[in-house]
């Protein structure tokens, strides 16, 4: 695996980013790896770090005063979270555990803001970086709102592939009760509404993968 240098040179969000400022951000930040299972970061905690899921799956979850939770997000390879913390200075908004054996880059949070009041760039795509995160929350109230459990699943299945790509190969995560979670569903409803997108010939299941077979007709079906 690469060092956290020359994975953060490859990132989108540095794109940008001038030579200097980047530099410092790169001496600053390292690379940890955990086992599943393992707690990032509770709820109500300093945001110390930005966080960049390099392999594996992170929970995002919430916590109620009653001590009940649901995971709100999960986040893949290539993810950047705890963004809107890390900017505004403030406590998590959420706390964070690990669905699977994975790498994380740490980026410090100091050093993190310091680089957006002195690169203007890097401040537009983490601009960006949180409209389009914004947008996902607001679509996931959409989702809980006005869609039922096969509409959910469908949207879930069509965002993680390319716009362009017509199918492909979805890996679900683990546990699968995380991801009936974060559809806002229990796990017996997903499984119902896997069946029912695969019958519809849409998709085929195969243990955690699932086959996409038509990306369109996911689409066209969560919009209805």
């Amino acid at each position: 695996m690469e060092n956290s240098a020359g994975l953060m040179a490859k990132m989108e969000l540095f794109a940008d980013c001038a030579p200097g400022i980047l530099e410092r951000l790169k001496a600053s930040a390292f690379l940890q790896s955990r086992t599943r299972g393992s707690v990032l970061f509770e709820q109500g905690e300093p945001a110390e770090f930005l966080h960049v899921v390099i392999s594996g799956s992170v929970a995002l979850e919430g916590r109620g005063e009653n001590g009940t939770s649901t995971i709100l997000e999960i986040m893949g390879p290539g993810e950047i979270f705890r963004l809107p913390a890390v900017v505004l200075d403030q406590p998590n908004a959420t706390g964070a555990w690990l669905m699977a054996e994975s790498t994380i880059l740490l980026i410090p949070a100091a050093e993190f803001r310091a680089a957006l009041a002195q690169d203007a760039a890097l401040a537009r795509r983490a601009l960006a970086l949180l409209a389009r995160q914004f947008k996902s929350v607001a679509d996931q109230v959409l989702d809980l709102k006005l869609r039922d459990a096969p509409r959910r699943v469908a949207r879930f299945l069509a965002q993680r592939l390319e716009p362009e790509q017509a199918g492909g190969f979805v890996e679900l995560p683990e546990p699968r009760g995380a991801l009936a979670a974060r559809l806002g569903m229990r796990p017996e409803s997903l499984s119902r509404a896997l069946h029912a997108l695969q019958e519809a010939g849409l998709v085929k299941l195969t243990g955690r993968r699932v086959e996409v077979r038509d990306r369109k007709g996911l689409m066209r079906l969560q919009a209805a």
